[in-house]
């Protein structure tokens, strides 16, 4: 279905593996930068980073046999990037070549493009499992080694920008993308068609299931099912029925998997979708997000100011590189020896979407539904990735006010930062608020109702745990109102550099809920990991002259606790 092309951006040549996805093996914007003069003297080539070429997860996430992966560094090959004719039949490229040792076997790595500061390749199926040393060599010069797992299966999930976060490129049999909302033009290969239904077939694209018999370079295993591969397809935590698993028929190193949307899953923009093979640590996939609705090819936002515009709408908004925004975060934050009550607006307006980006839109901003759980490759929570390019501040007025049970404060407008409302704590309590403001230059007069829900108490755990990743983890509460929020962030050492974090939503009336194994093994096992116990984000959608979309949302924070994983 799909072919190898090579794409021109903003004036430098940028490889892609199938046509219609624009940059599914991650070019970081240095690539685009070239040089005017050439330096007599070059550093020798220096690697920073091994990851799956999809799921771009460089910590916690082994290679697998026959997978696409890439190297990213400094002086790794030309200033300006080489893209291979025919993918993955050679192992130079432009004076770039990659060896991988493992014991005292050597391989080298089937080439797909070179650069400065990136390459991708191909790990050959017969390479050995077990701690492999990877290698550059530039025009004969030789890197540093850098020490990178080797196991026979672990799939990355190709995505729209190809960060490996935010939607994932999924498709209907026909070629077609699932999106956010269907385009008028839905039908055949590359069009968007909306988000998927019950009972949809629906095909996800990565590399990495595992090693083929045969010469890779010589196109071995396309088109063949990899039944005894033991995986698992979550989306929204639920189990989806897989009918095949295997290499794609057109492309090396390339892996289908073709699934049913079950009738239990969860529905909104941004459902999670993840991959898991075997049961073991290591092998699960990066956290992806896909549109799913019930009887509509339009998805409903979970955010209810996004629910107000729609779907269609935002990516309407988003095709023209115009959303006027406003977005009032109210939040009760740990200050180091208890909490304090803070606020920040943002008053925008979006001038620049990347390209490609507008019909999955509304996947990248809205919330995840509730009993789902989504892993971040960082350690405050925050998605990296980021469809807008561009901004301009909008003029709401100097000052508004917020009014609740504790009285009422002004606030500056201090557009794009954070104000104090109260260095105690004390003022956010659960209750009703007003949010009003007299407008400026460029929004209308802002007035907004919202509700604080009170916090639960947490029950389990009350001590300092250790967890077993692989049989989950299970946090009790009592009373509360709204909905609530688990947040696990684990670091690979003490230097809390390095980590992911898993958060995960239920409604308070719940009382608990378990966090799945395979979102536990998704994170680095180790001492260095903790647990916070809070509000979920609630969203009150409001209207005001020059707005497209206006929300404000409002969050508790509650205790946390440091935990093993294990």
């Amino acid at each position: 279905m799909f072919e190898y092309s090579l794409l021109t951006t903003a004036g430098a040549a940028v490889a892609t593996y199938h046509a219609p996805f624009r940059r599914l093996l991650r070019i970081g914007p240095v690539l685009l930068l070239s040089v005017a003069v050439a330096t007599p003297l070059r550093a020798a080539p220096s690697i920073t980073l091994v990851a799956n070429a999809a799921g771009n997860i460089g910590f916690n996430a082994p290679l697998a046999q026959g997978v696409i992966f890439i190297l990213k560094g400094s002086g790794l090959g030309p200033a300006q990037i080489s893209t291979a004719s025919s993918p993955f039949q050679s192992t130079n490229l432009s004076g770039t070549s990659v060896a991988v040792t493992v014991g005292t076997t050597t391989v080298n790595a089937l080439m797909y493009y070179t650069s400065d500061a990136q390459v991708a390749a191909l790990l050959p199926s017969n390479t050995p499992t077990g701690v492999g040393n990877f290698t550059v060599t530039y025009n004969g010069q030789t890197s540093n080694a850098v020490t990178h797992g080797i196991v026979a299966n672990n799939l990355g999930l190709f995505t729209v920008d190809s960060s490996g976060q935010g939607p994932a490129i999924v498709t209907y049999p026909d070629g077609s993308l699932v999106s956010a909302a269907k385009a008028d033009s839905c039908g055949g290969p590359y069009t968007v068609c909306g988000a998927a239904n019950t009972g949809d077939t629906l095909i996800l694209w990565g590399t990495g299931l595992g090693p083929v018999n045969g010469a890779d370079q010589s196109g071995a295993g396309l088109g063949q099912n990899m039944p005894n591969v033991p995986l698992t397809v979550w989306l929204g935590g639920v189990q989806a029925p897989v009918s095949y698993q295997g290499r794609s028929g057109c492309c090396i190193g390339e892996d289908e998997i073709f699934i049913t949307v079950p009738n239990n899953a969860a529905t909104g923009c941004a459902v999670p979708l993840v991959v898991q093979v075997g049961t073991g640590a290591n092998t699960v996939s990066n956290t992806t997000l896909i549109p799913v609705a019930n009887g509509s090819r339009d998805c409903t936002p979970v955010n209810a100011a996004f629910n107000s515009v729609g779907a269609a709408n935002i990516v309407q908004l988003a095709s023209n590189n115009s959303i006027r925004f406003a977005q009032i975060d109210l939040e009760k934050d740990p200050n180091g020896t208890g909490y304090q009550d803070n606020a920040q607006f943002d008053f925008a307006k979006v001038t620049g979407v990347a390209p490609g980006t507008a019909p999955f839109f509304p996947s990248y901003i809205d919330s995840q539904p509730l009993n789902t759980c989504v892993v971040y490759p960082s350690l405050n929570n925050v998605d990296t990735r980021t469809p807008i390019t561009s901004l301009a501040g909008l003029d709401a007025g100097p000052t508004f006010i917020l009014a609740g049970p504790n009285g009422s404060v002004t606030l500056p407008a201090n557009n794009g930062n954070f104000s104090t409302i109260s260095g105690a704590g004390n003022f956010l309590a659960a209750g009703s608020f007003t949010f009003t403001g007299t407008g400026g230059a460029d929004i209308g007069p802002i007035s907004a109702a919202l509700t604080v829900p009170a916090l639960p108490a947490l029950t389990i755990p009350s001590t300092l745990p250790s967890i077993t990743r692989s049989n989950g983890m299970t946090v009790s509460w009592t009373g509360g109102g709204g909905n609530v929020q688990l947040t696990i962030s684990s670091a690979t050492d003490s230097s809390n550099t390095v980590g992911s974090t898993a958060v995960c939503t239920a409604p308070a009336g719940a009382g608990r809920f378990t966090i799945p194994p395979y979102v536990l093994l998704a994170l680095p096992a180790g001492n260095f990991a903790f647990s916070g116990f809070s509000s979920a984000e609630a969203y009150y959608p409001f209207t005001a002259t020059g707005l497209d979309v206006g929300w404000v949302q409002t969050q508790i924070s509650g205790p946390g606790f440091g935990i093993a994983l294990q």
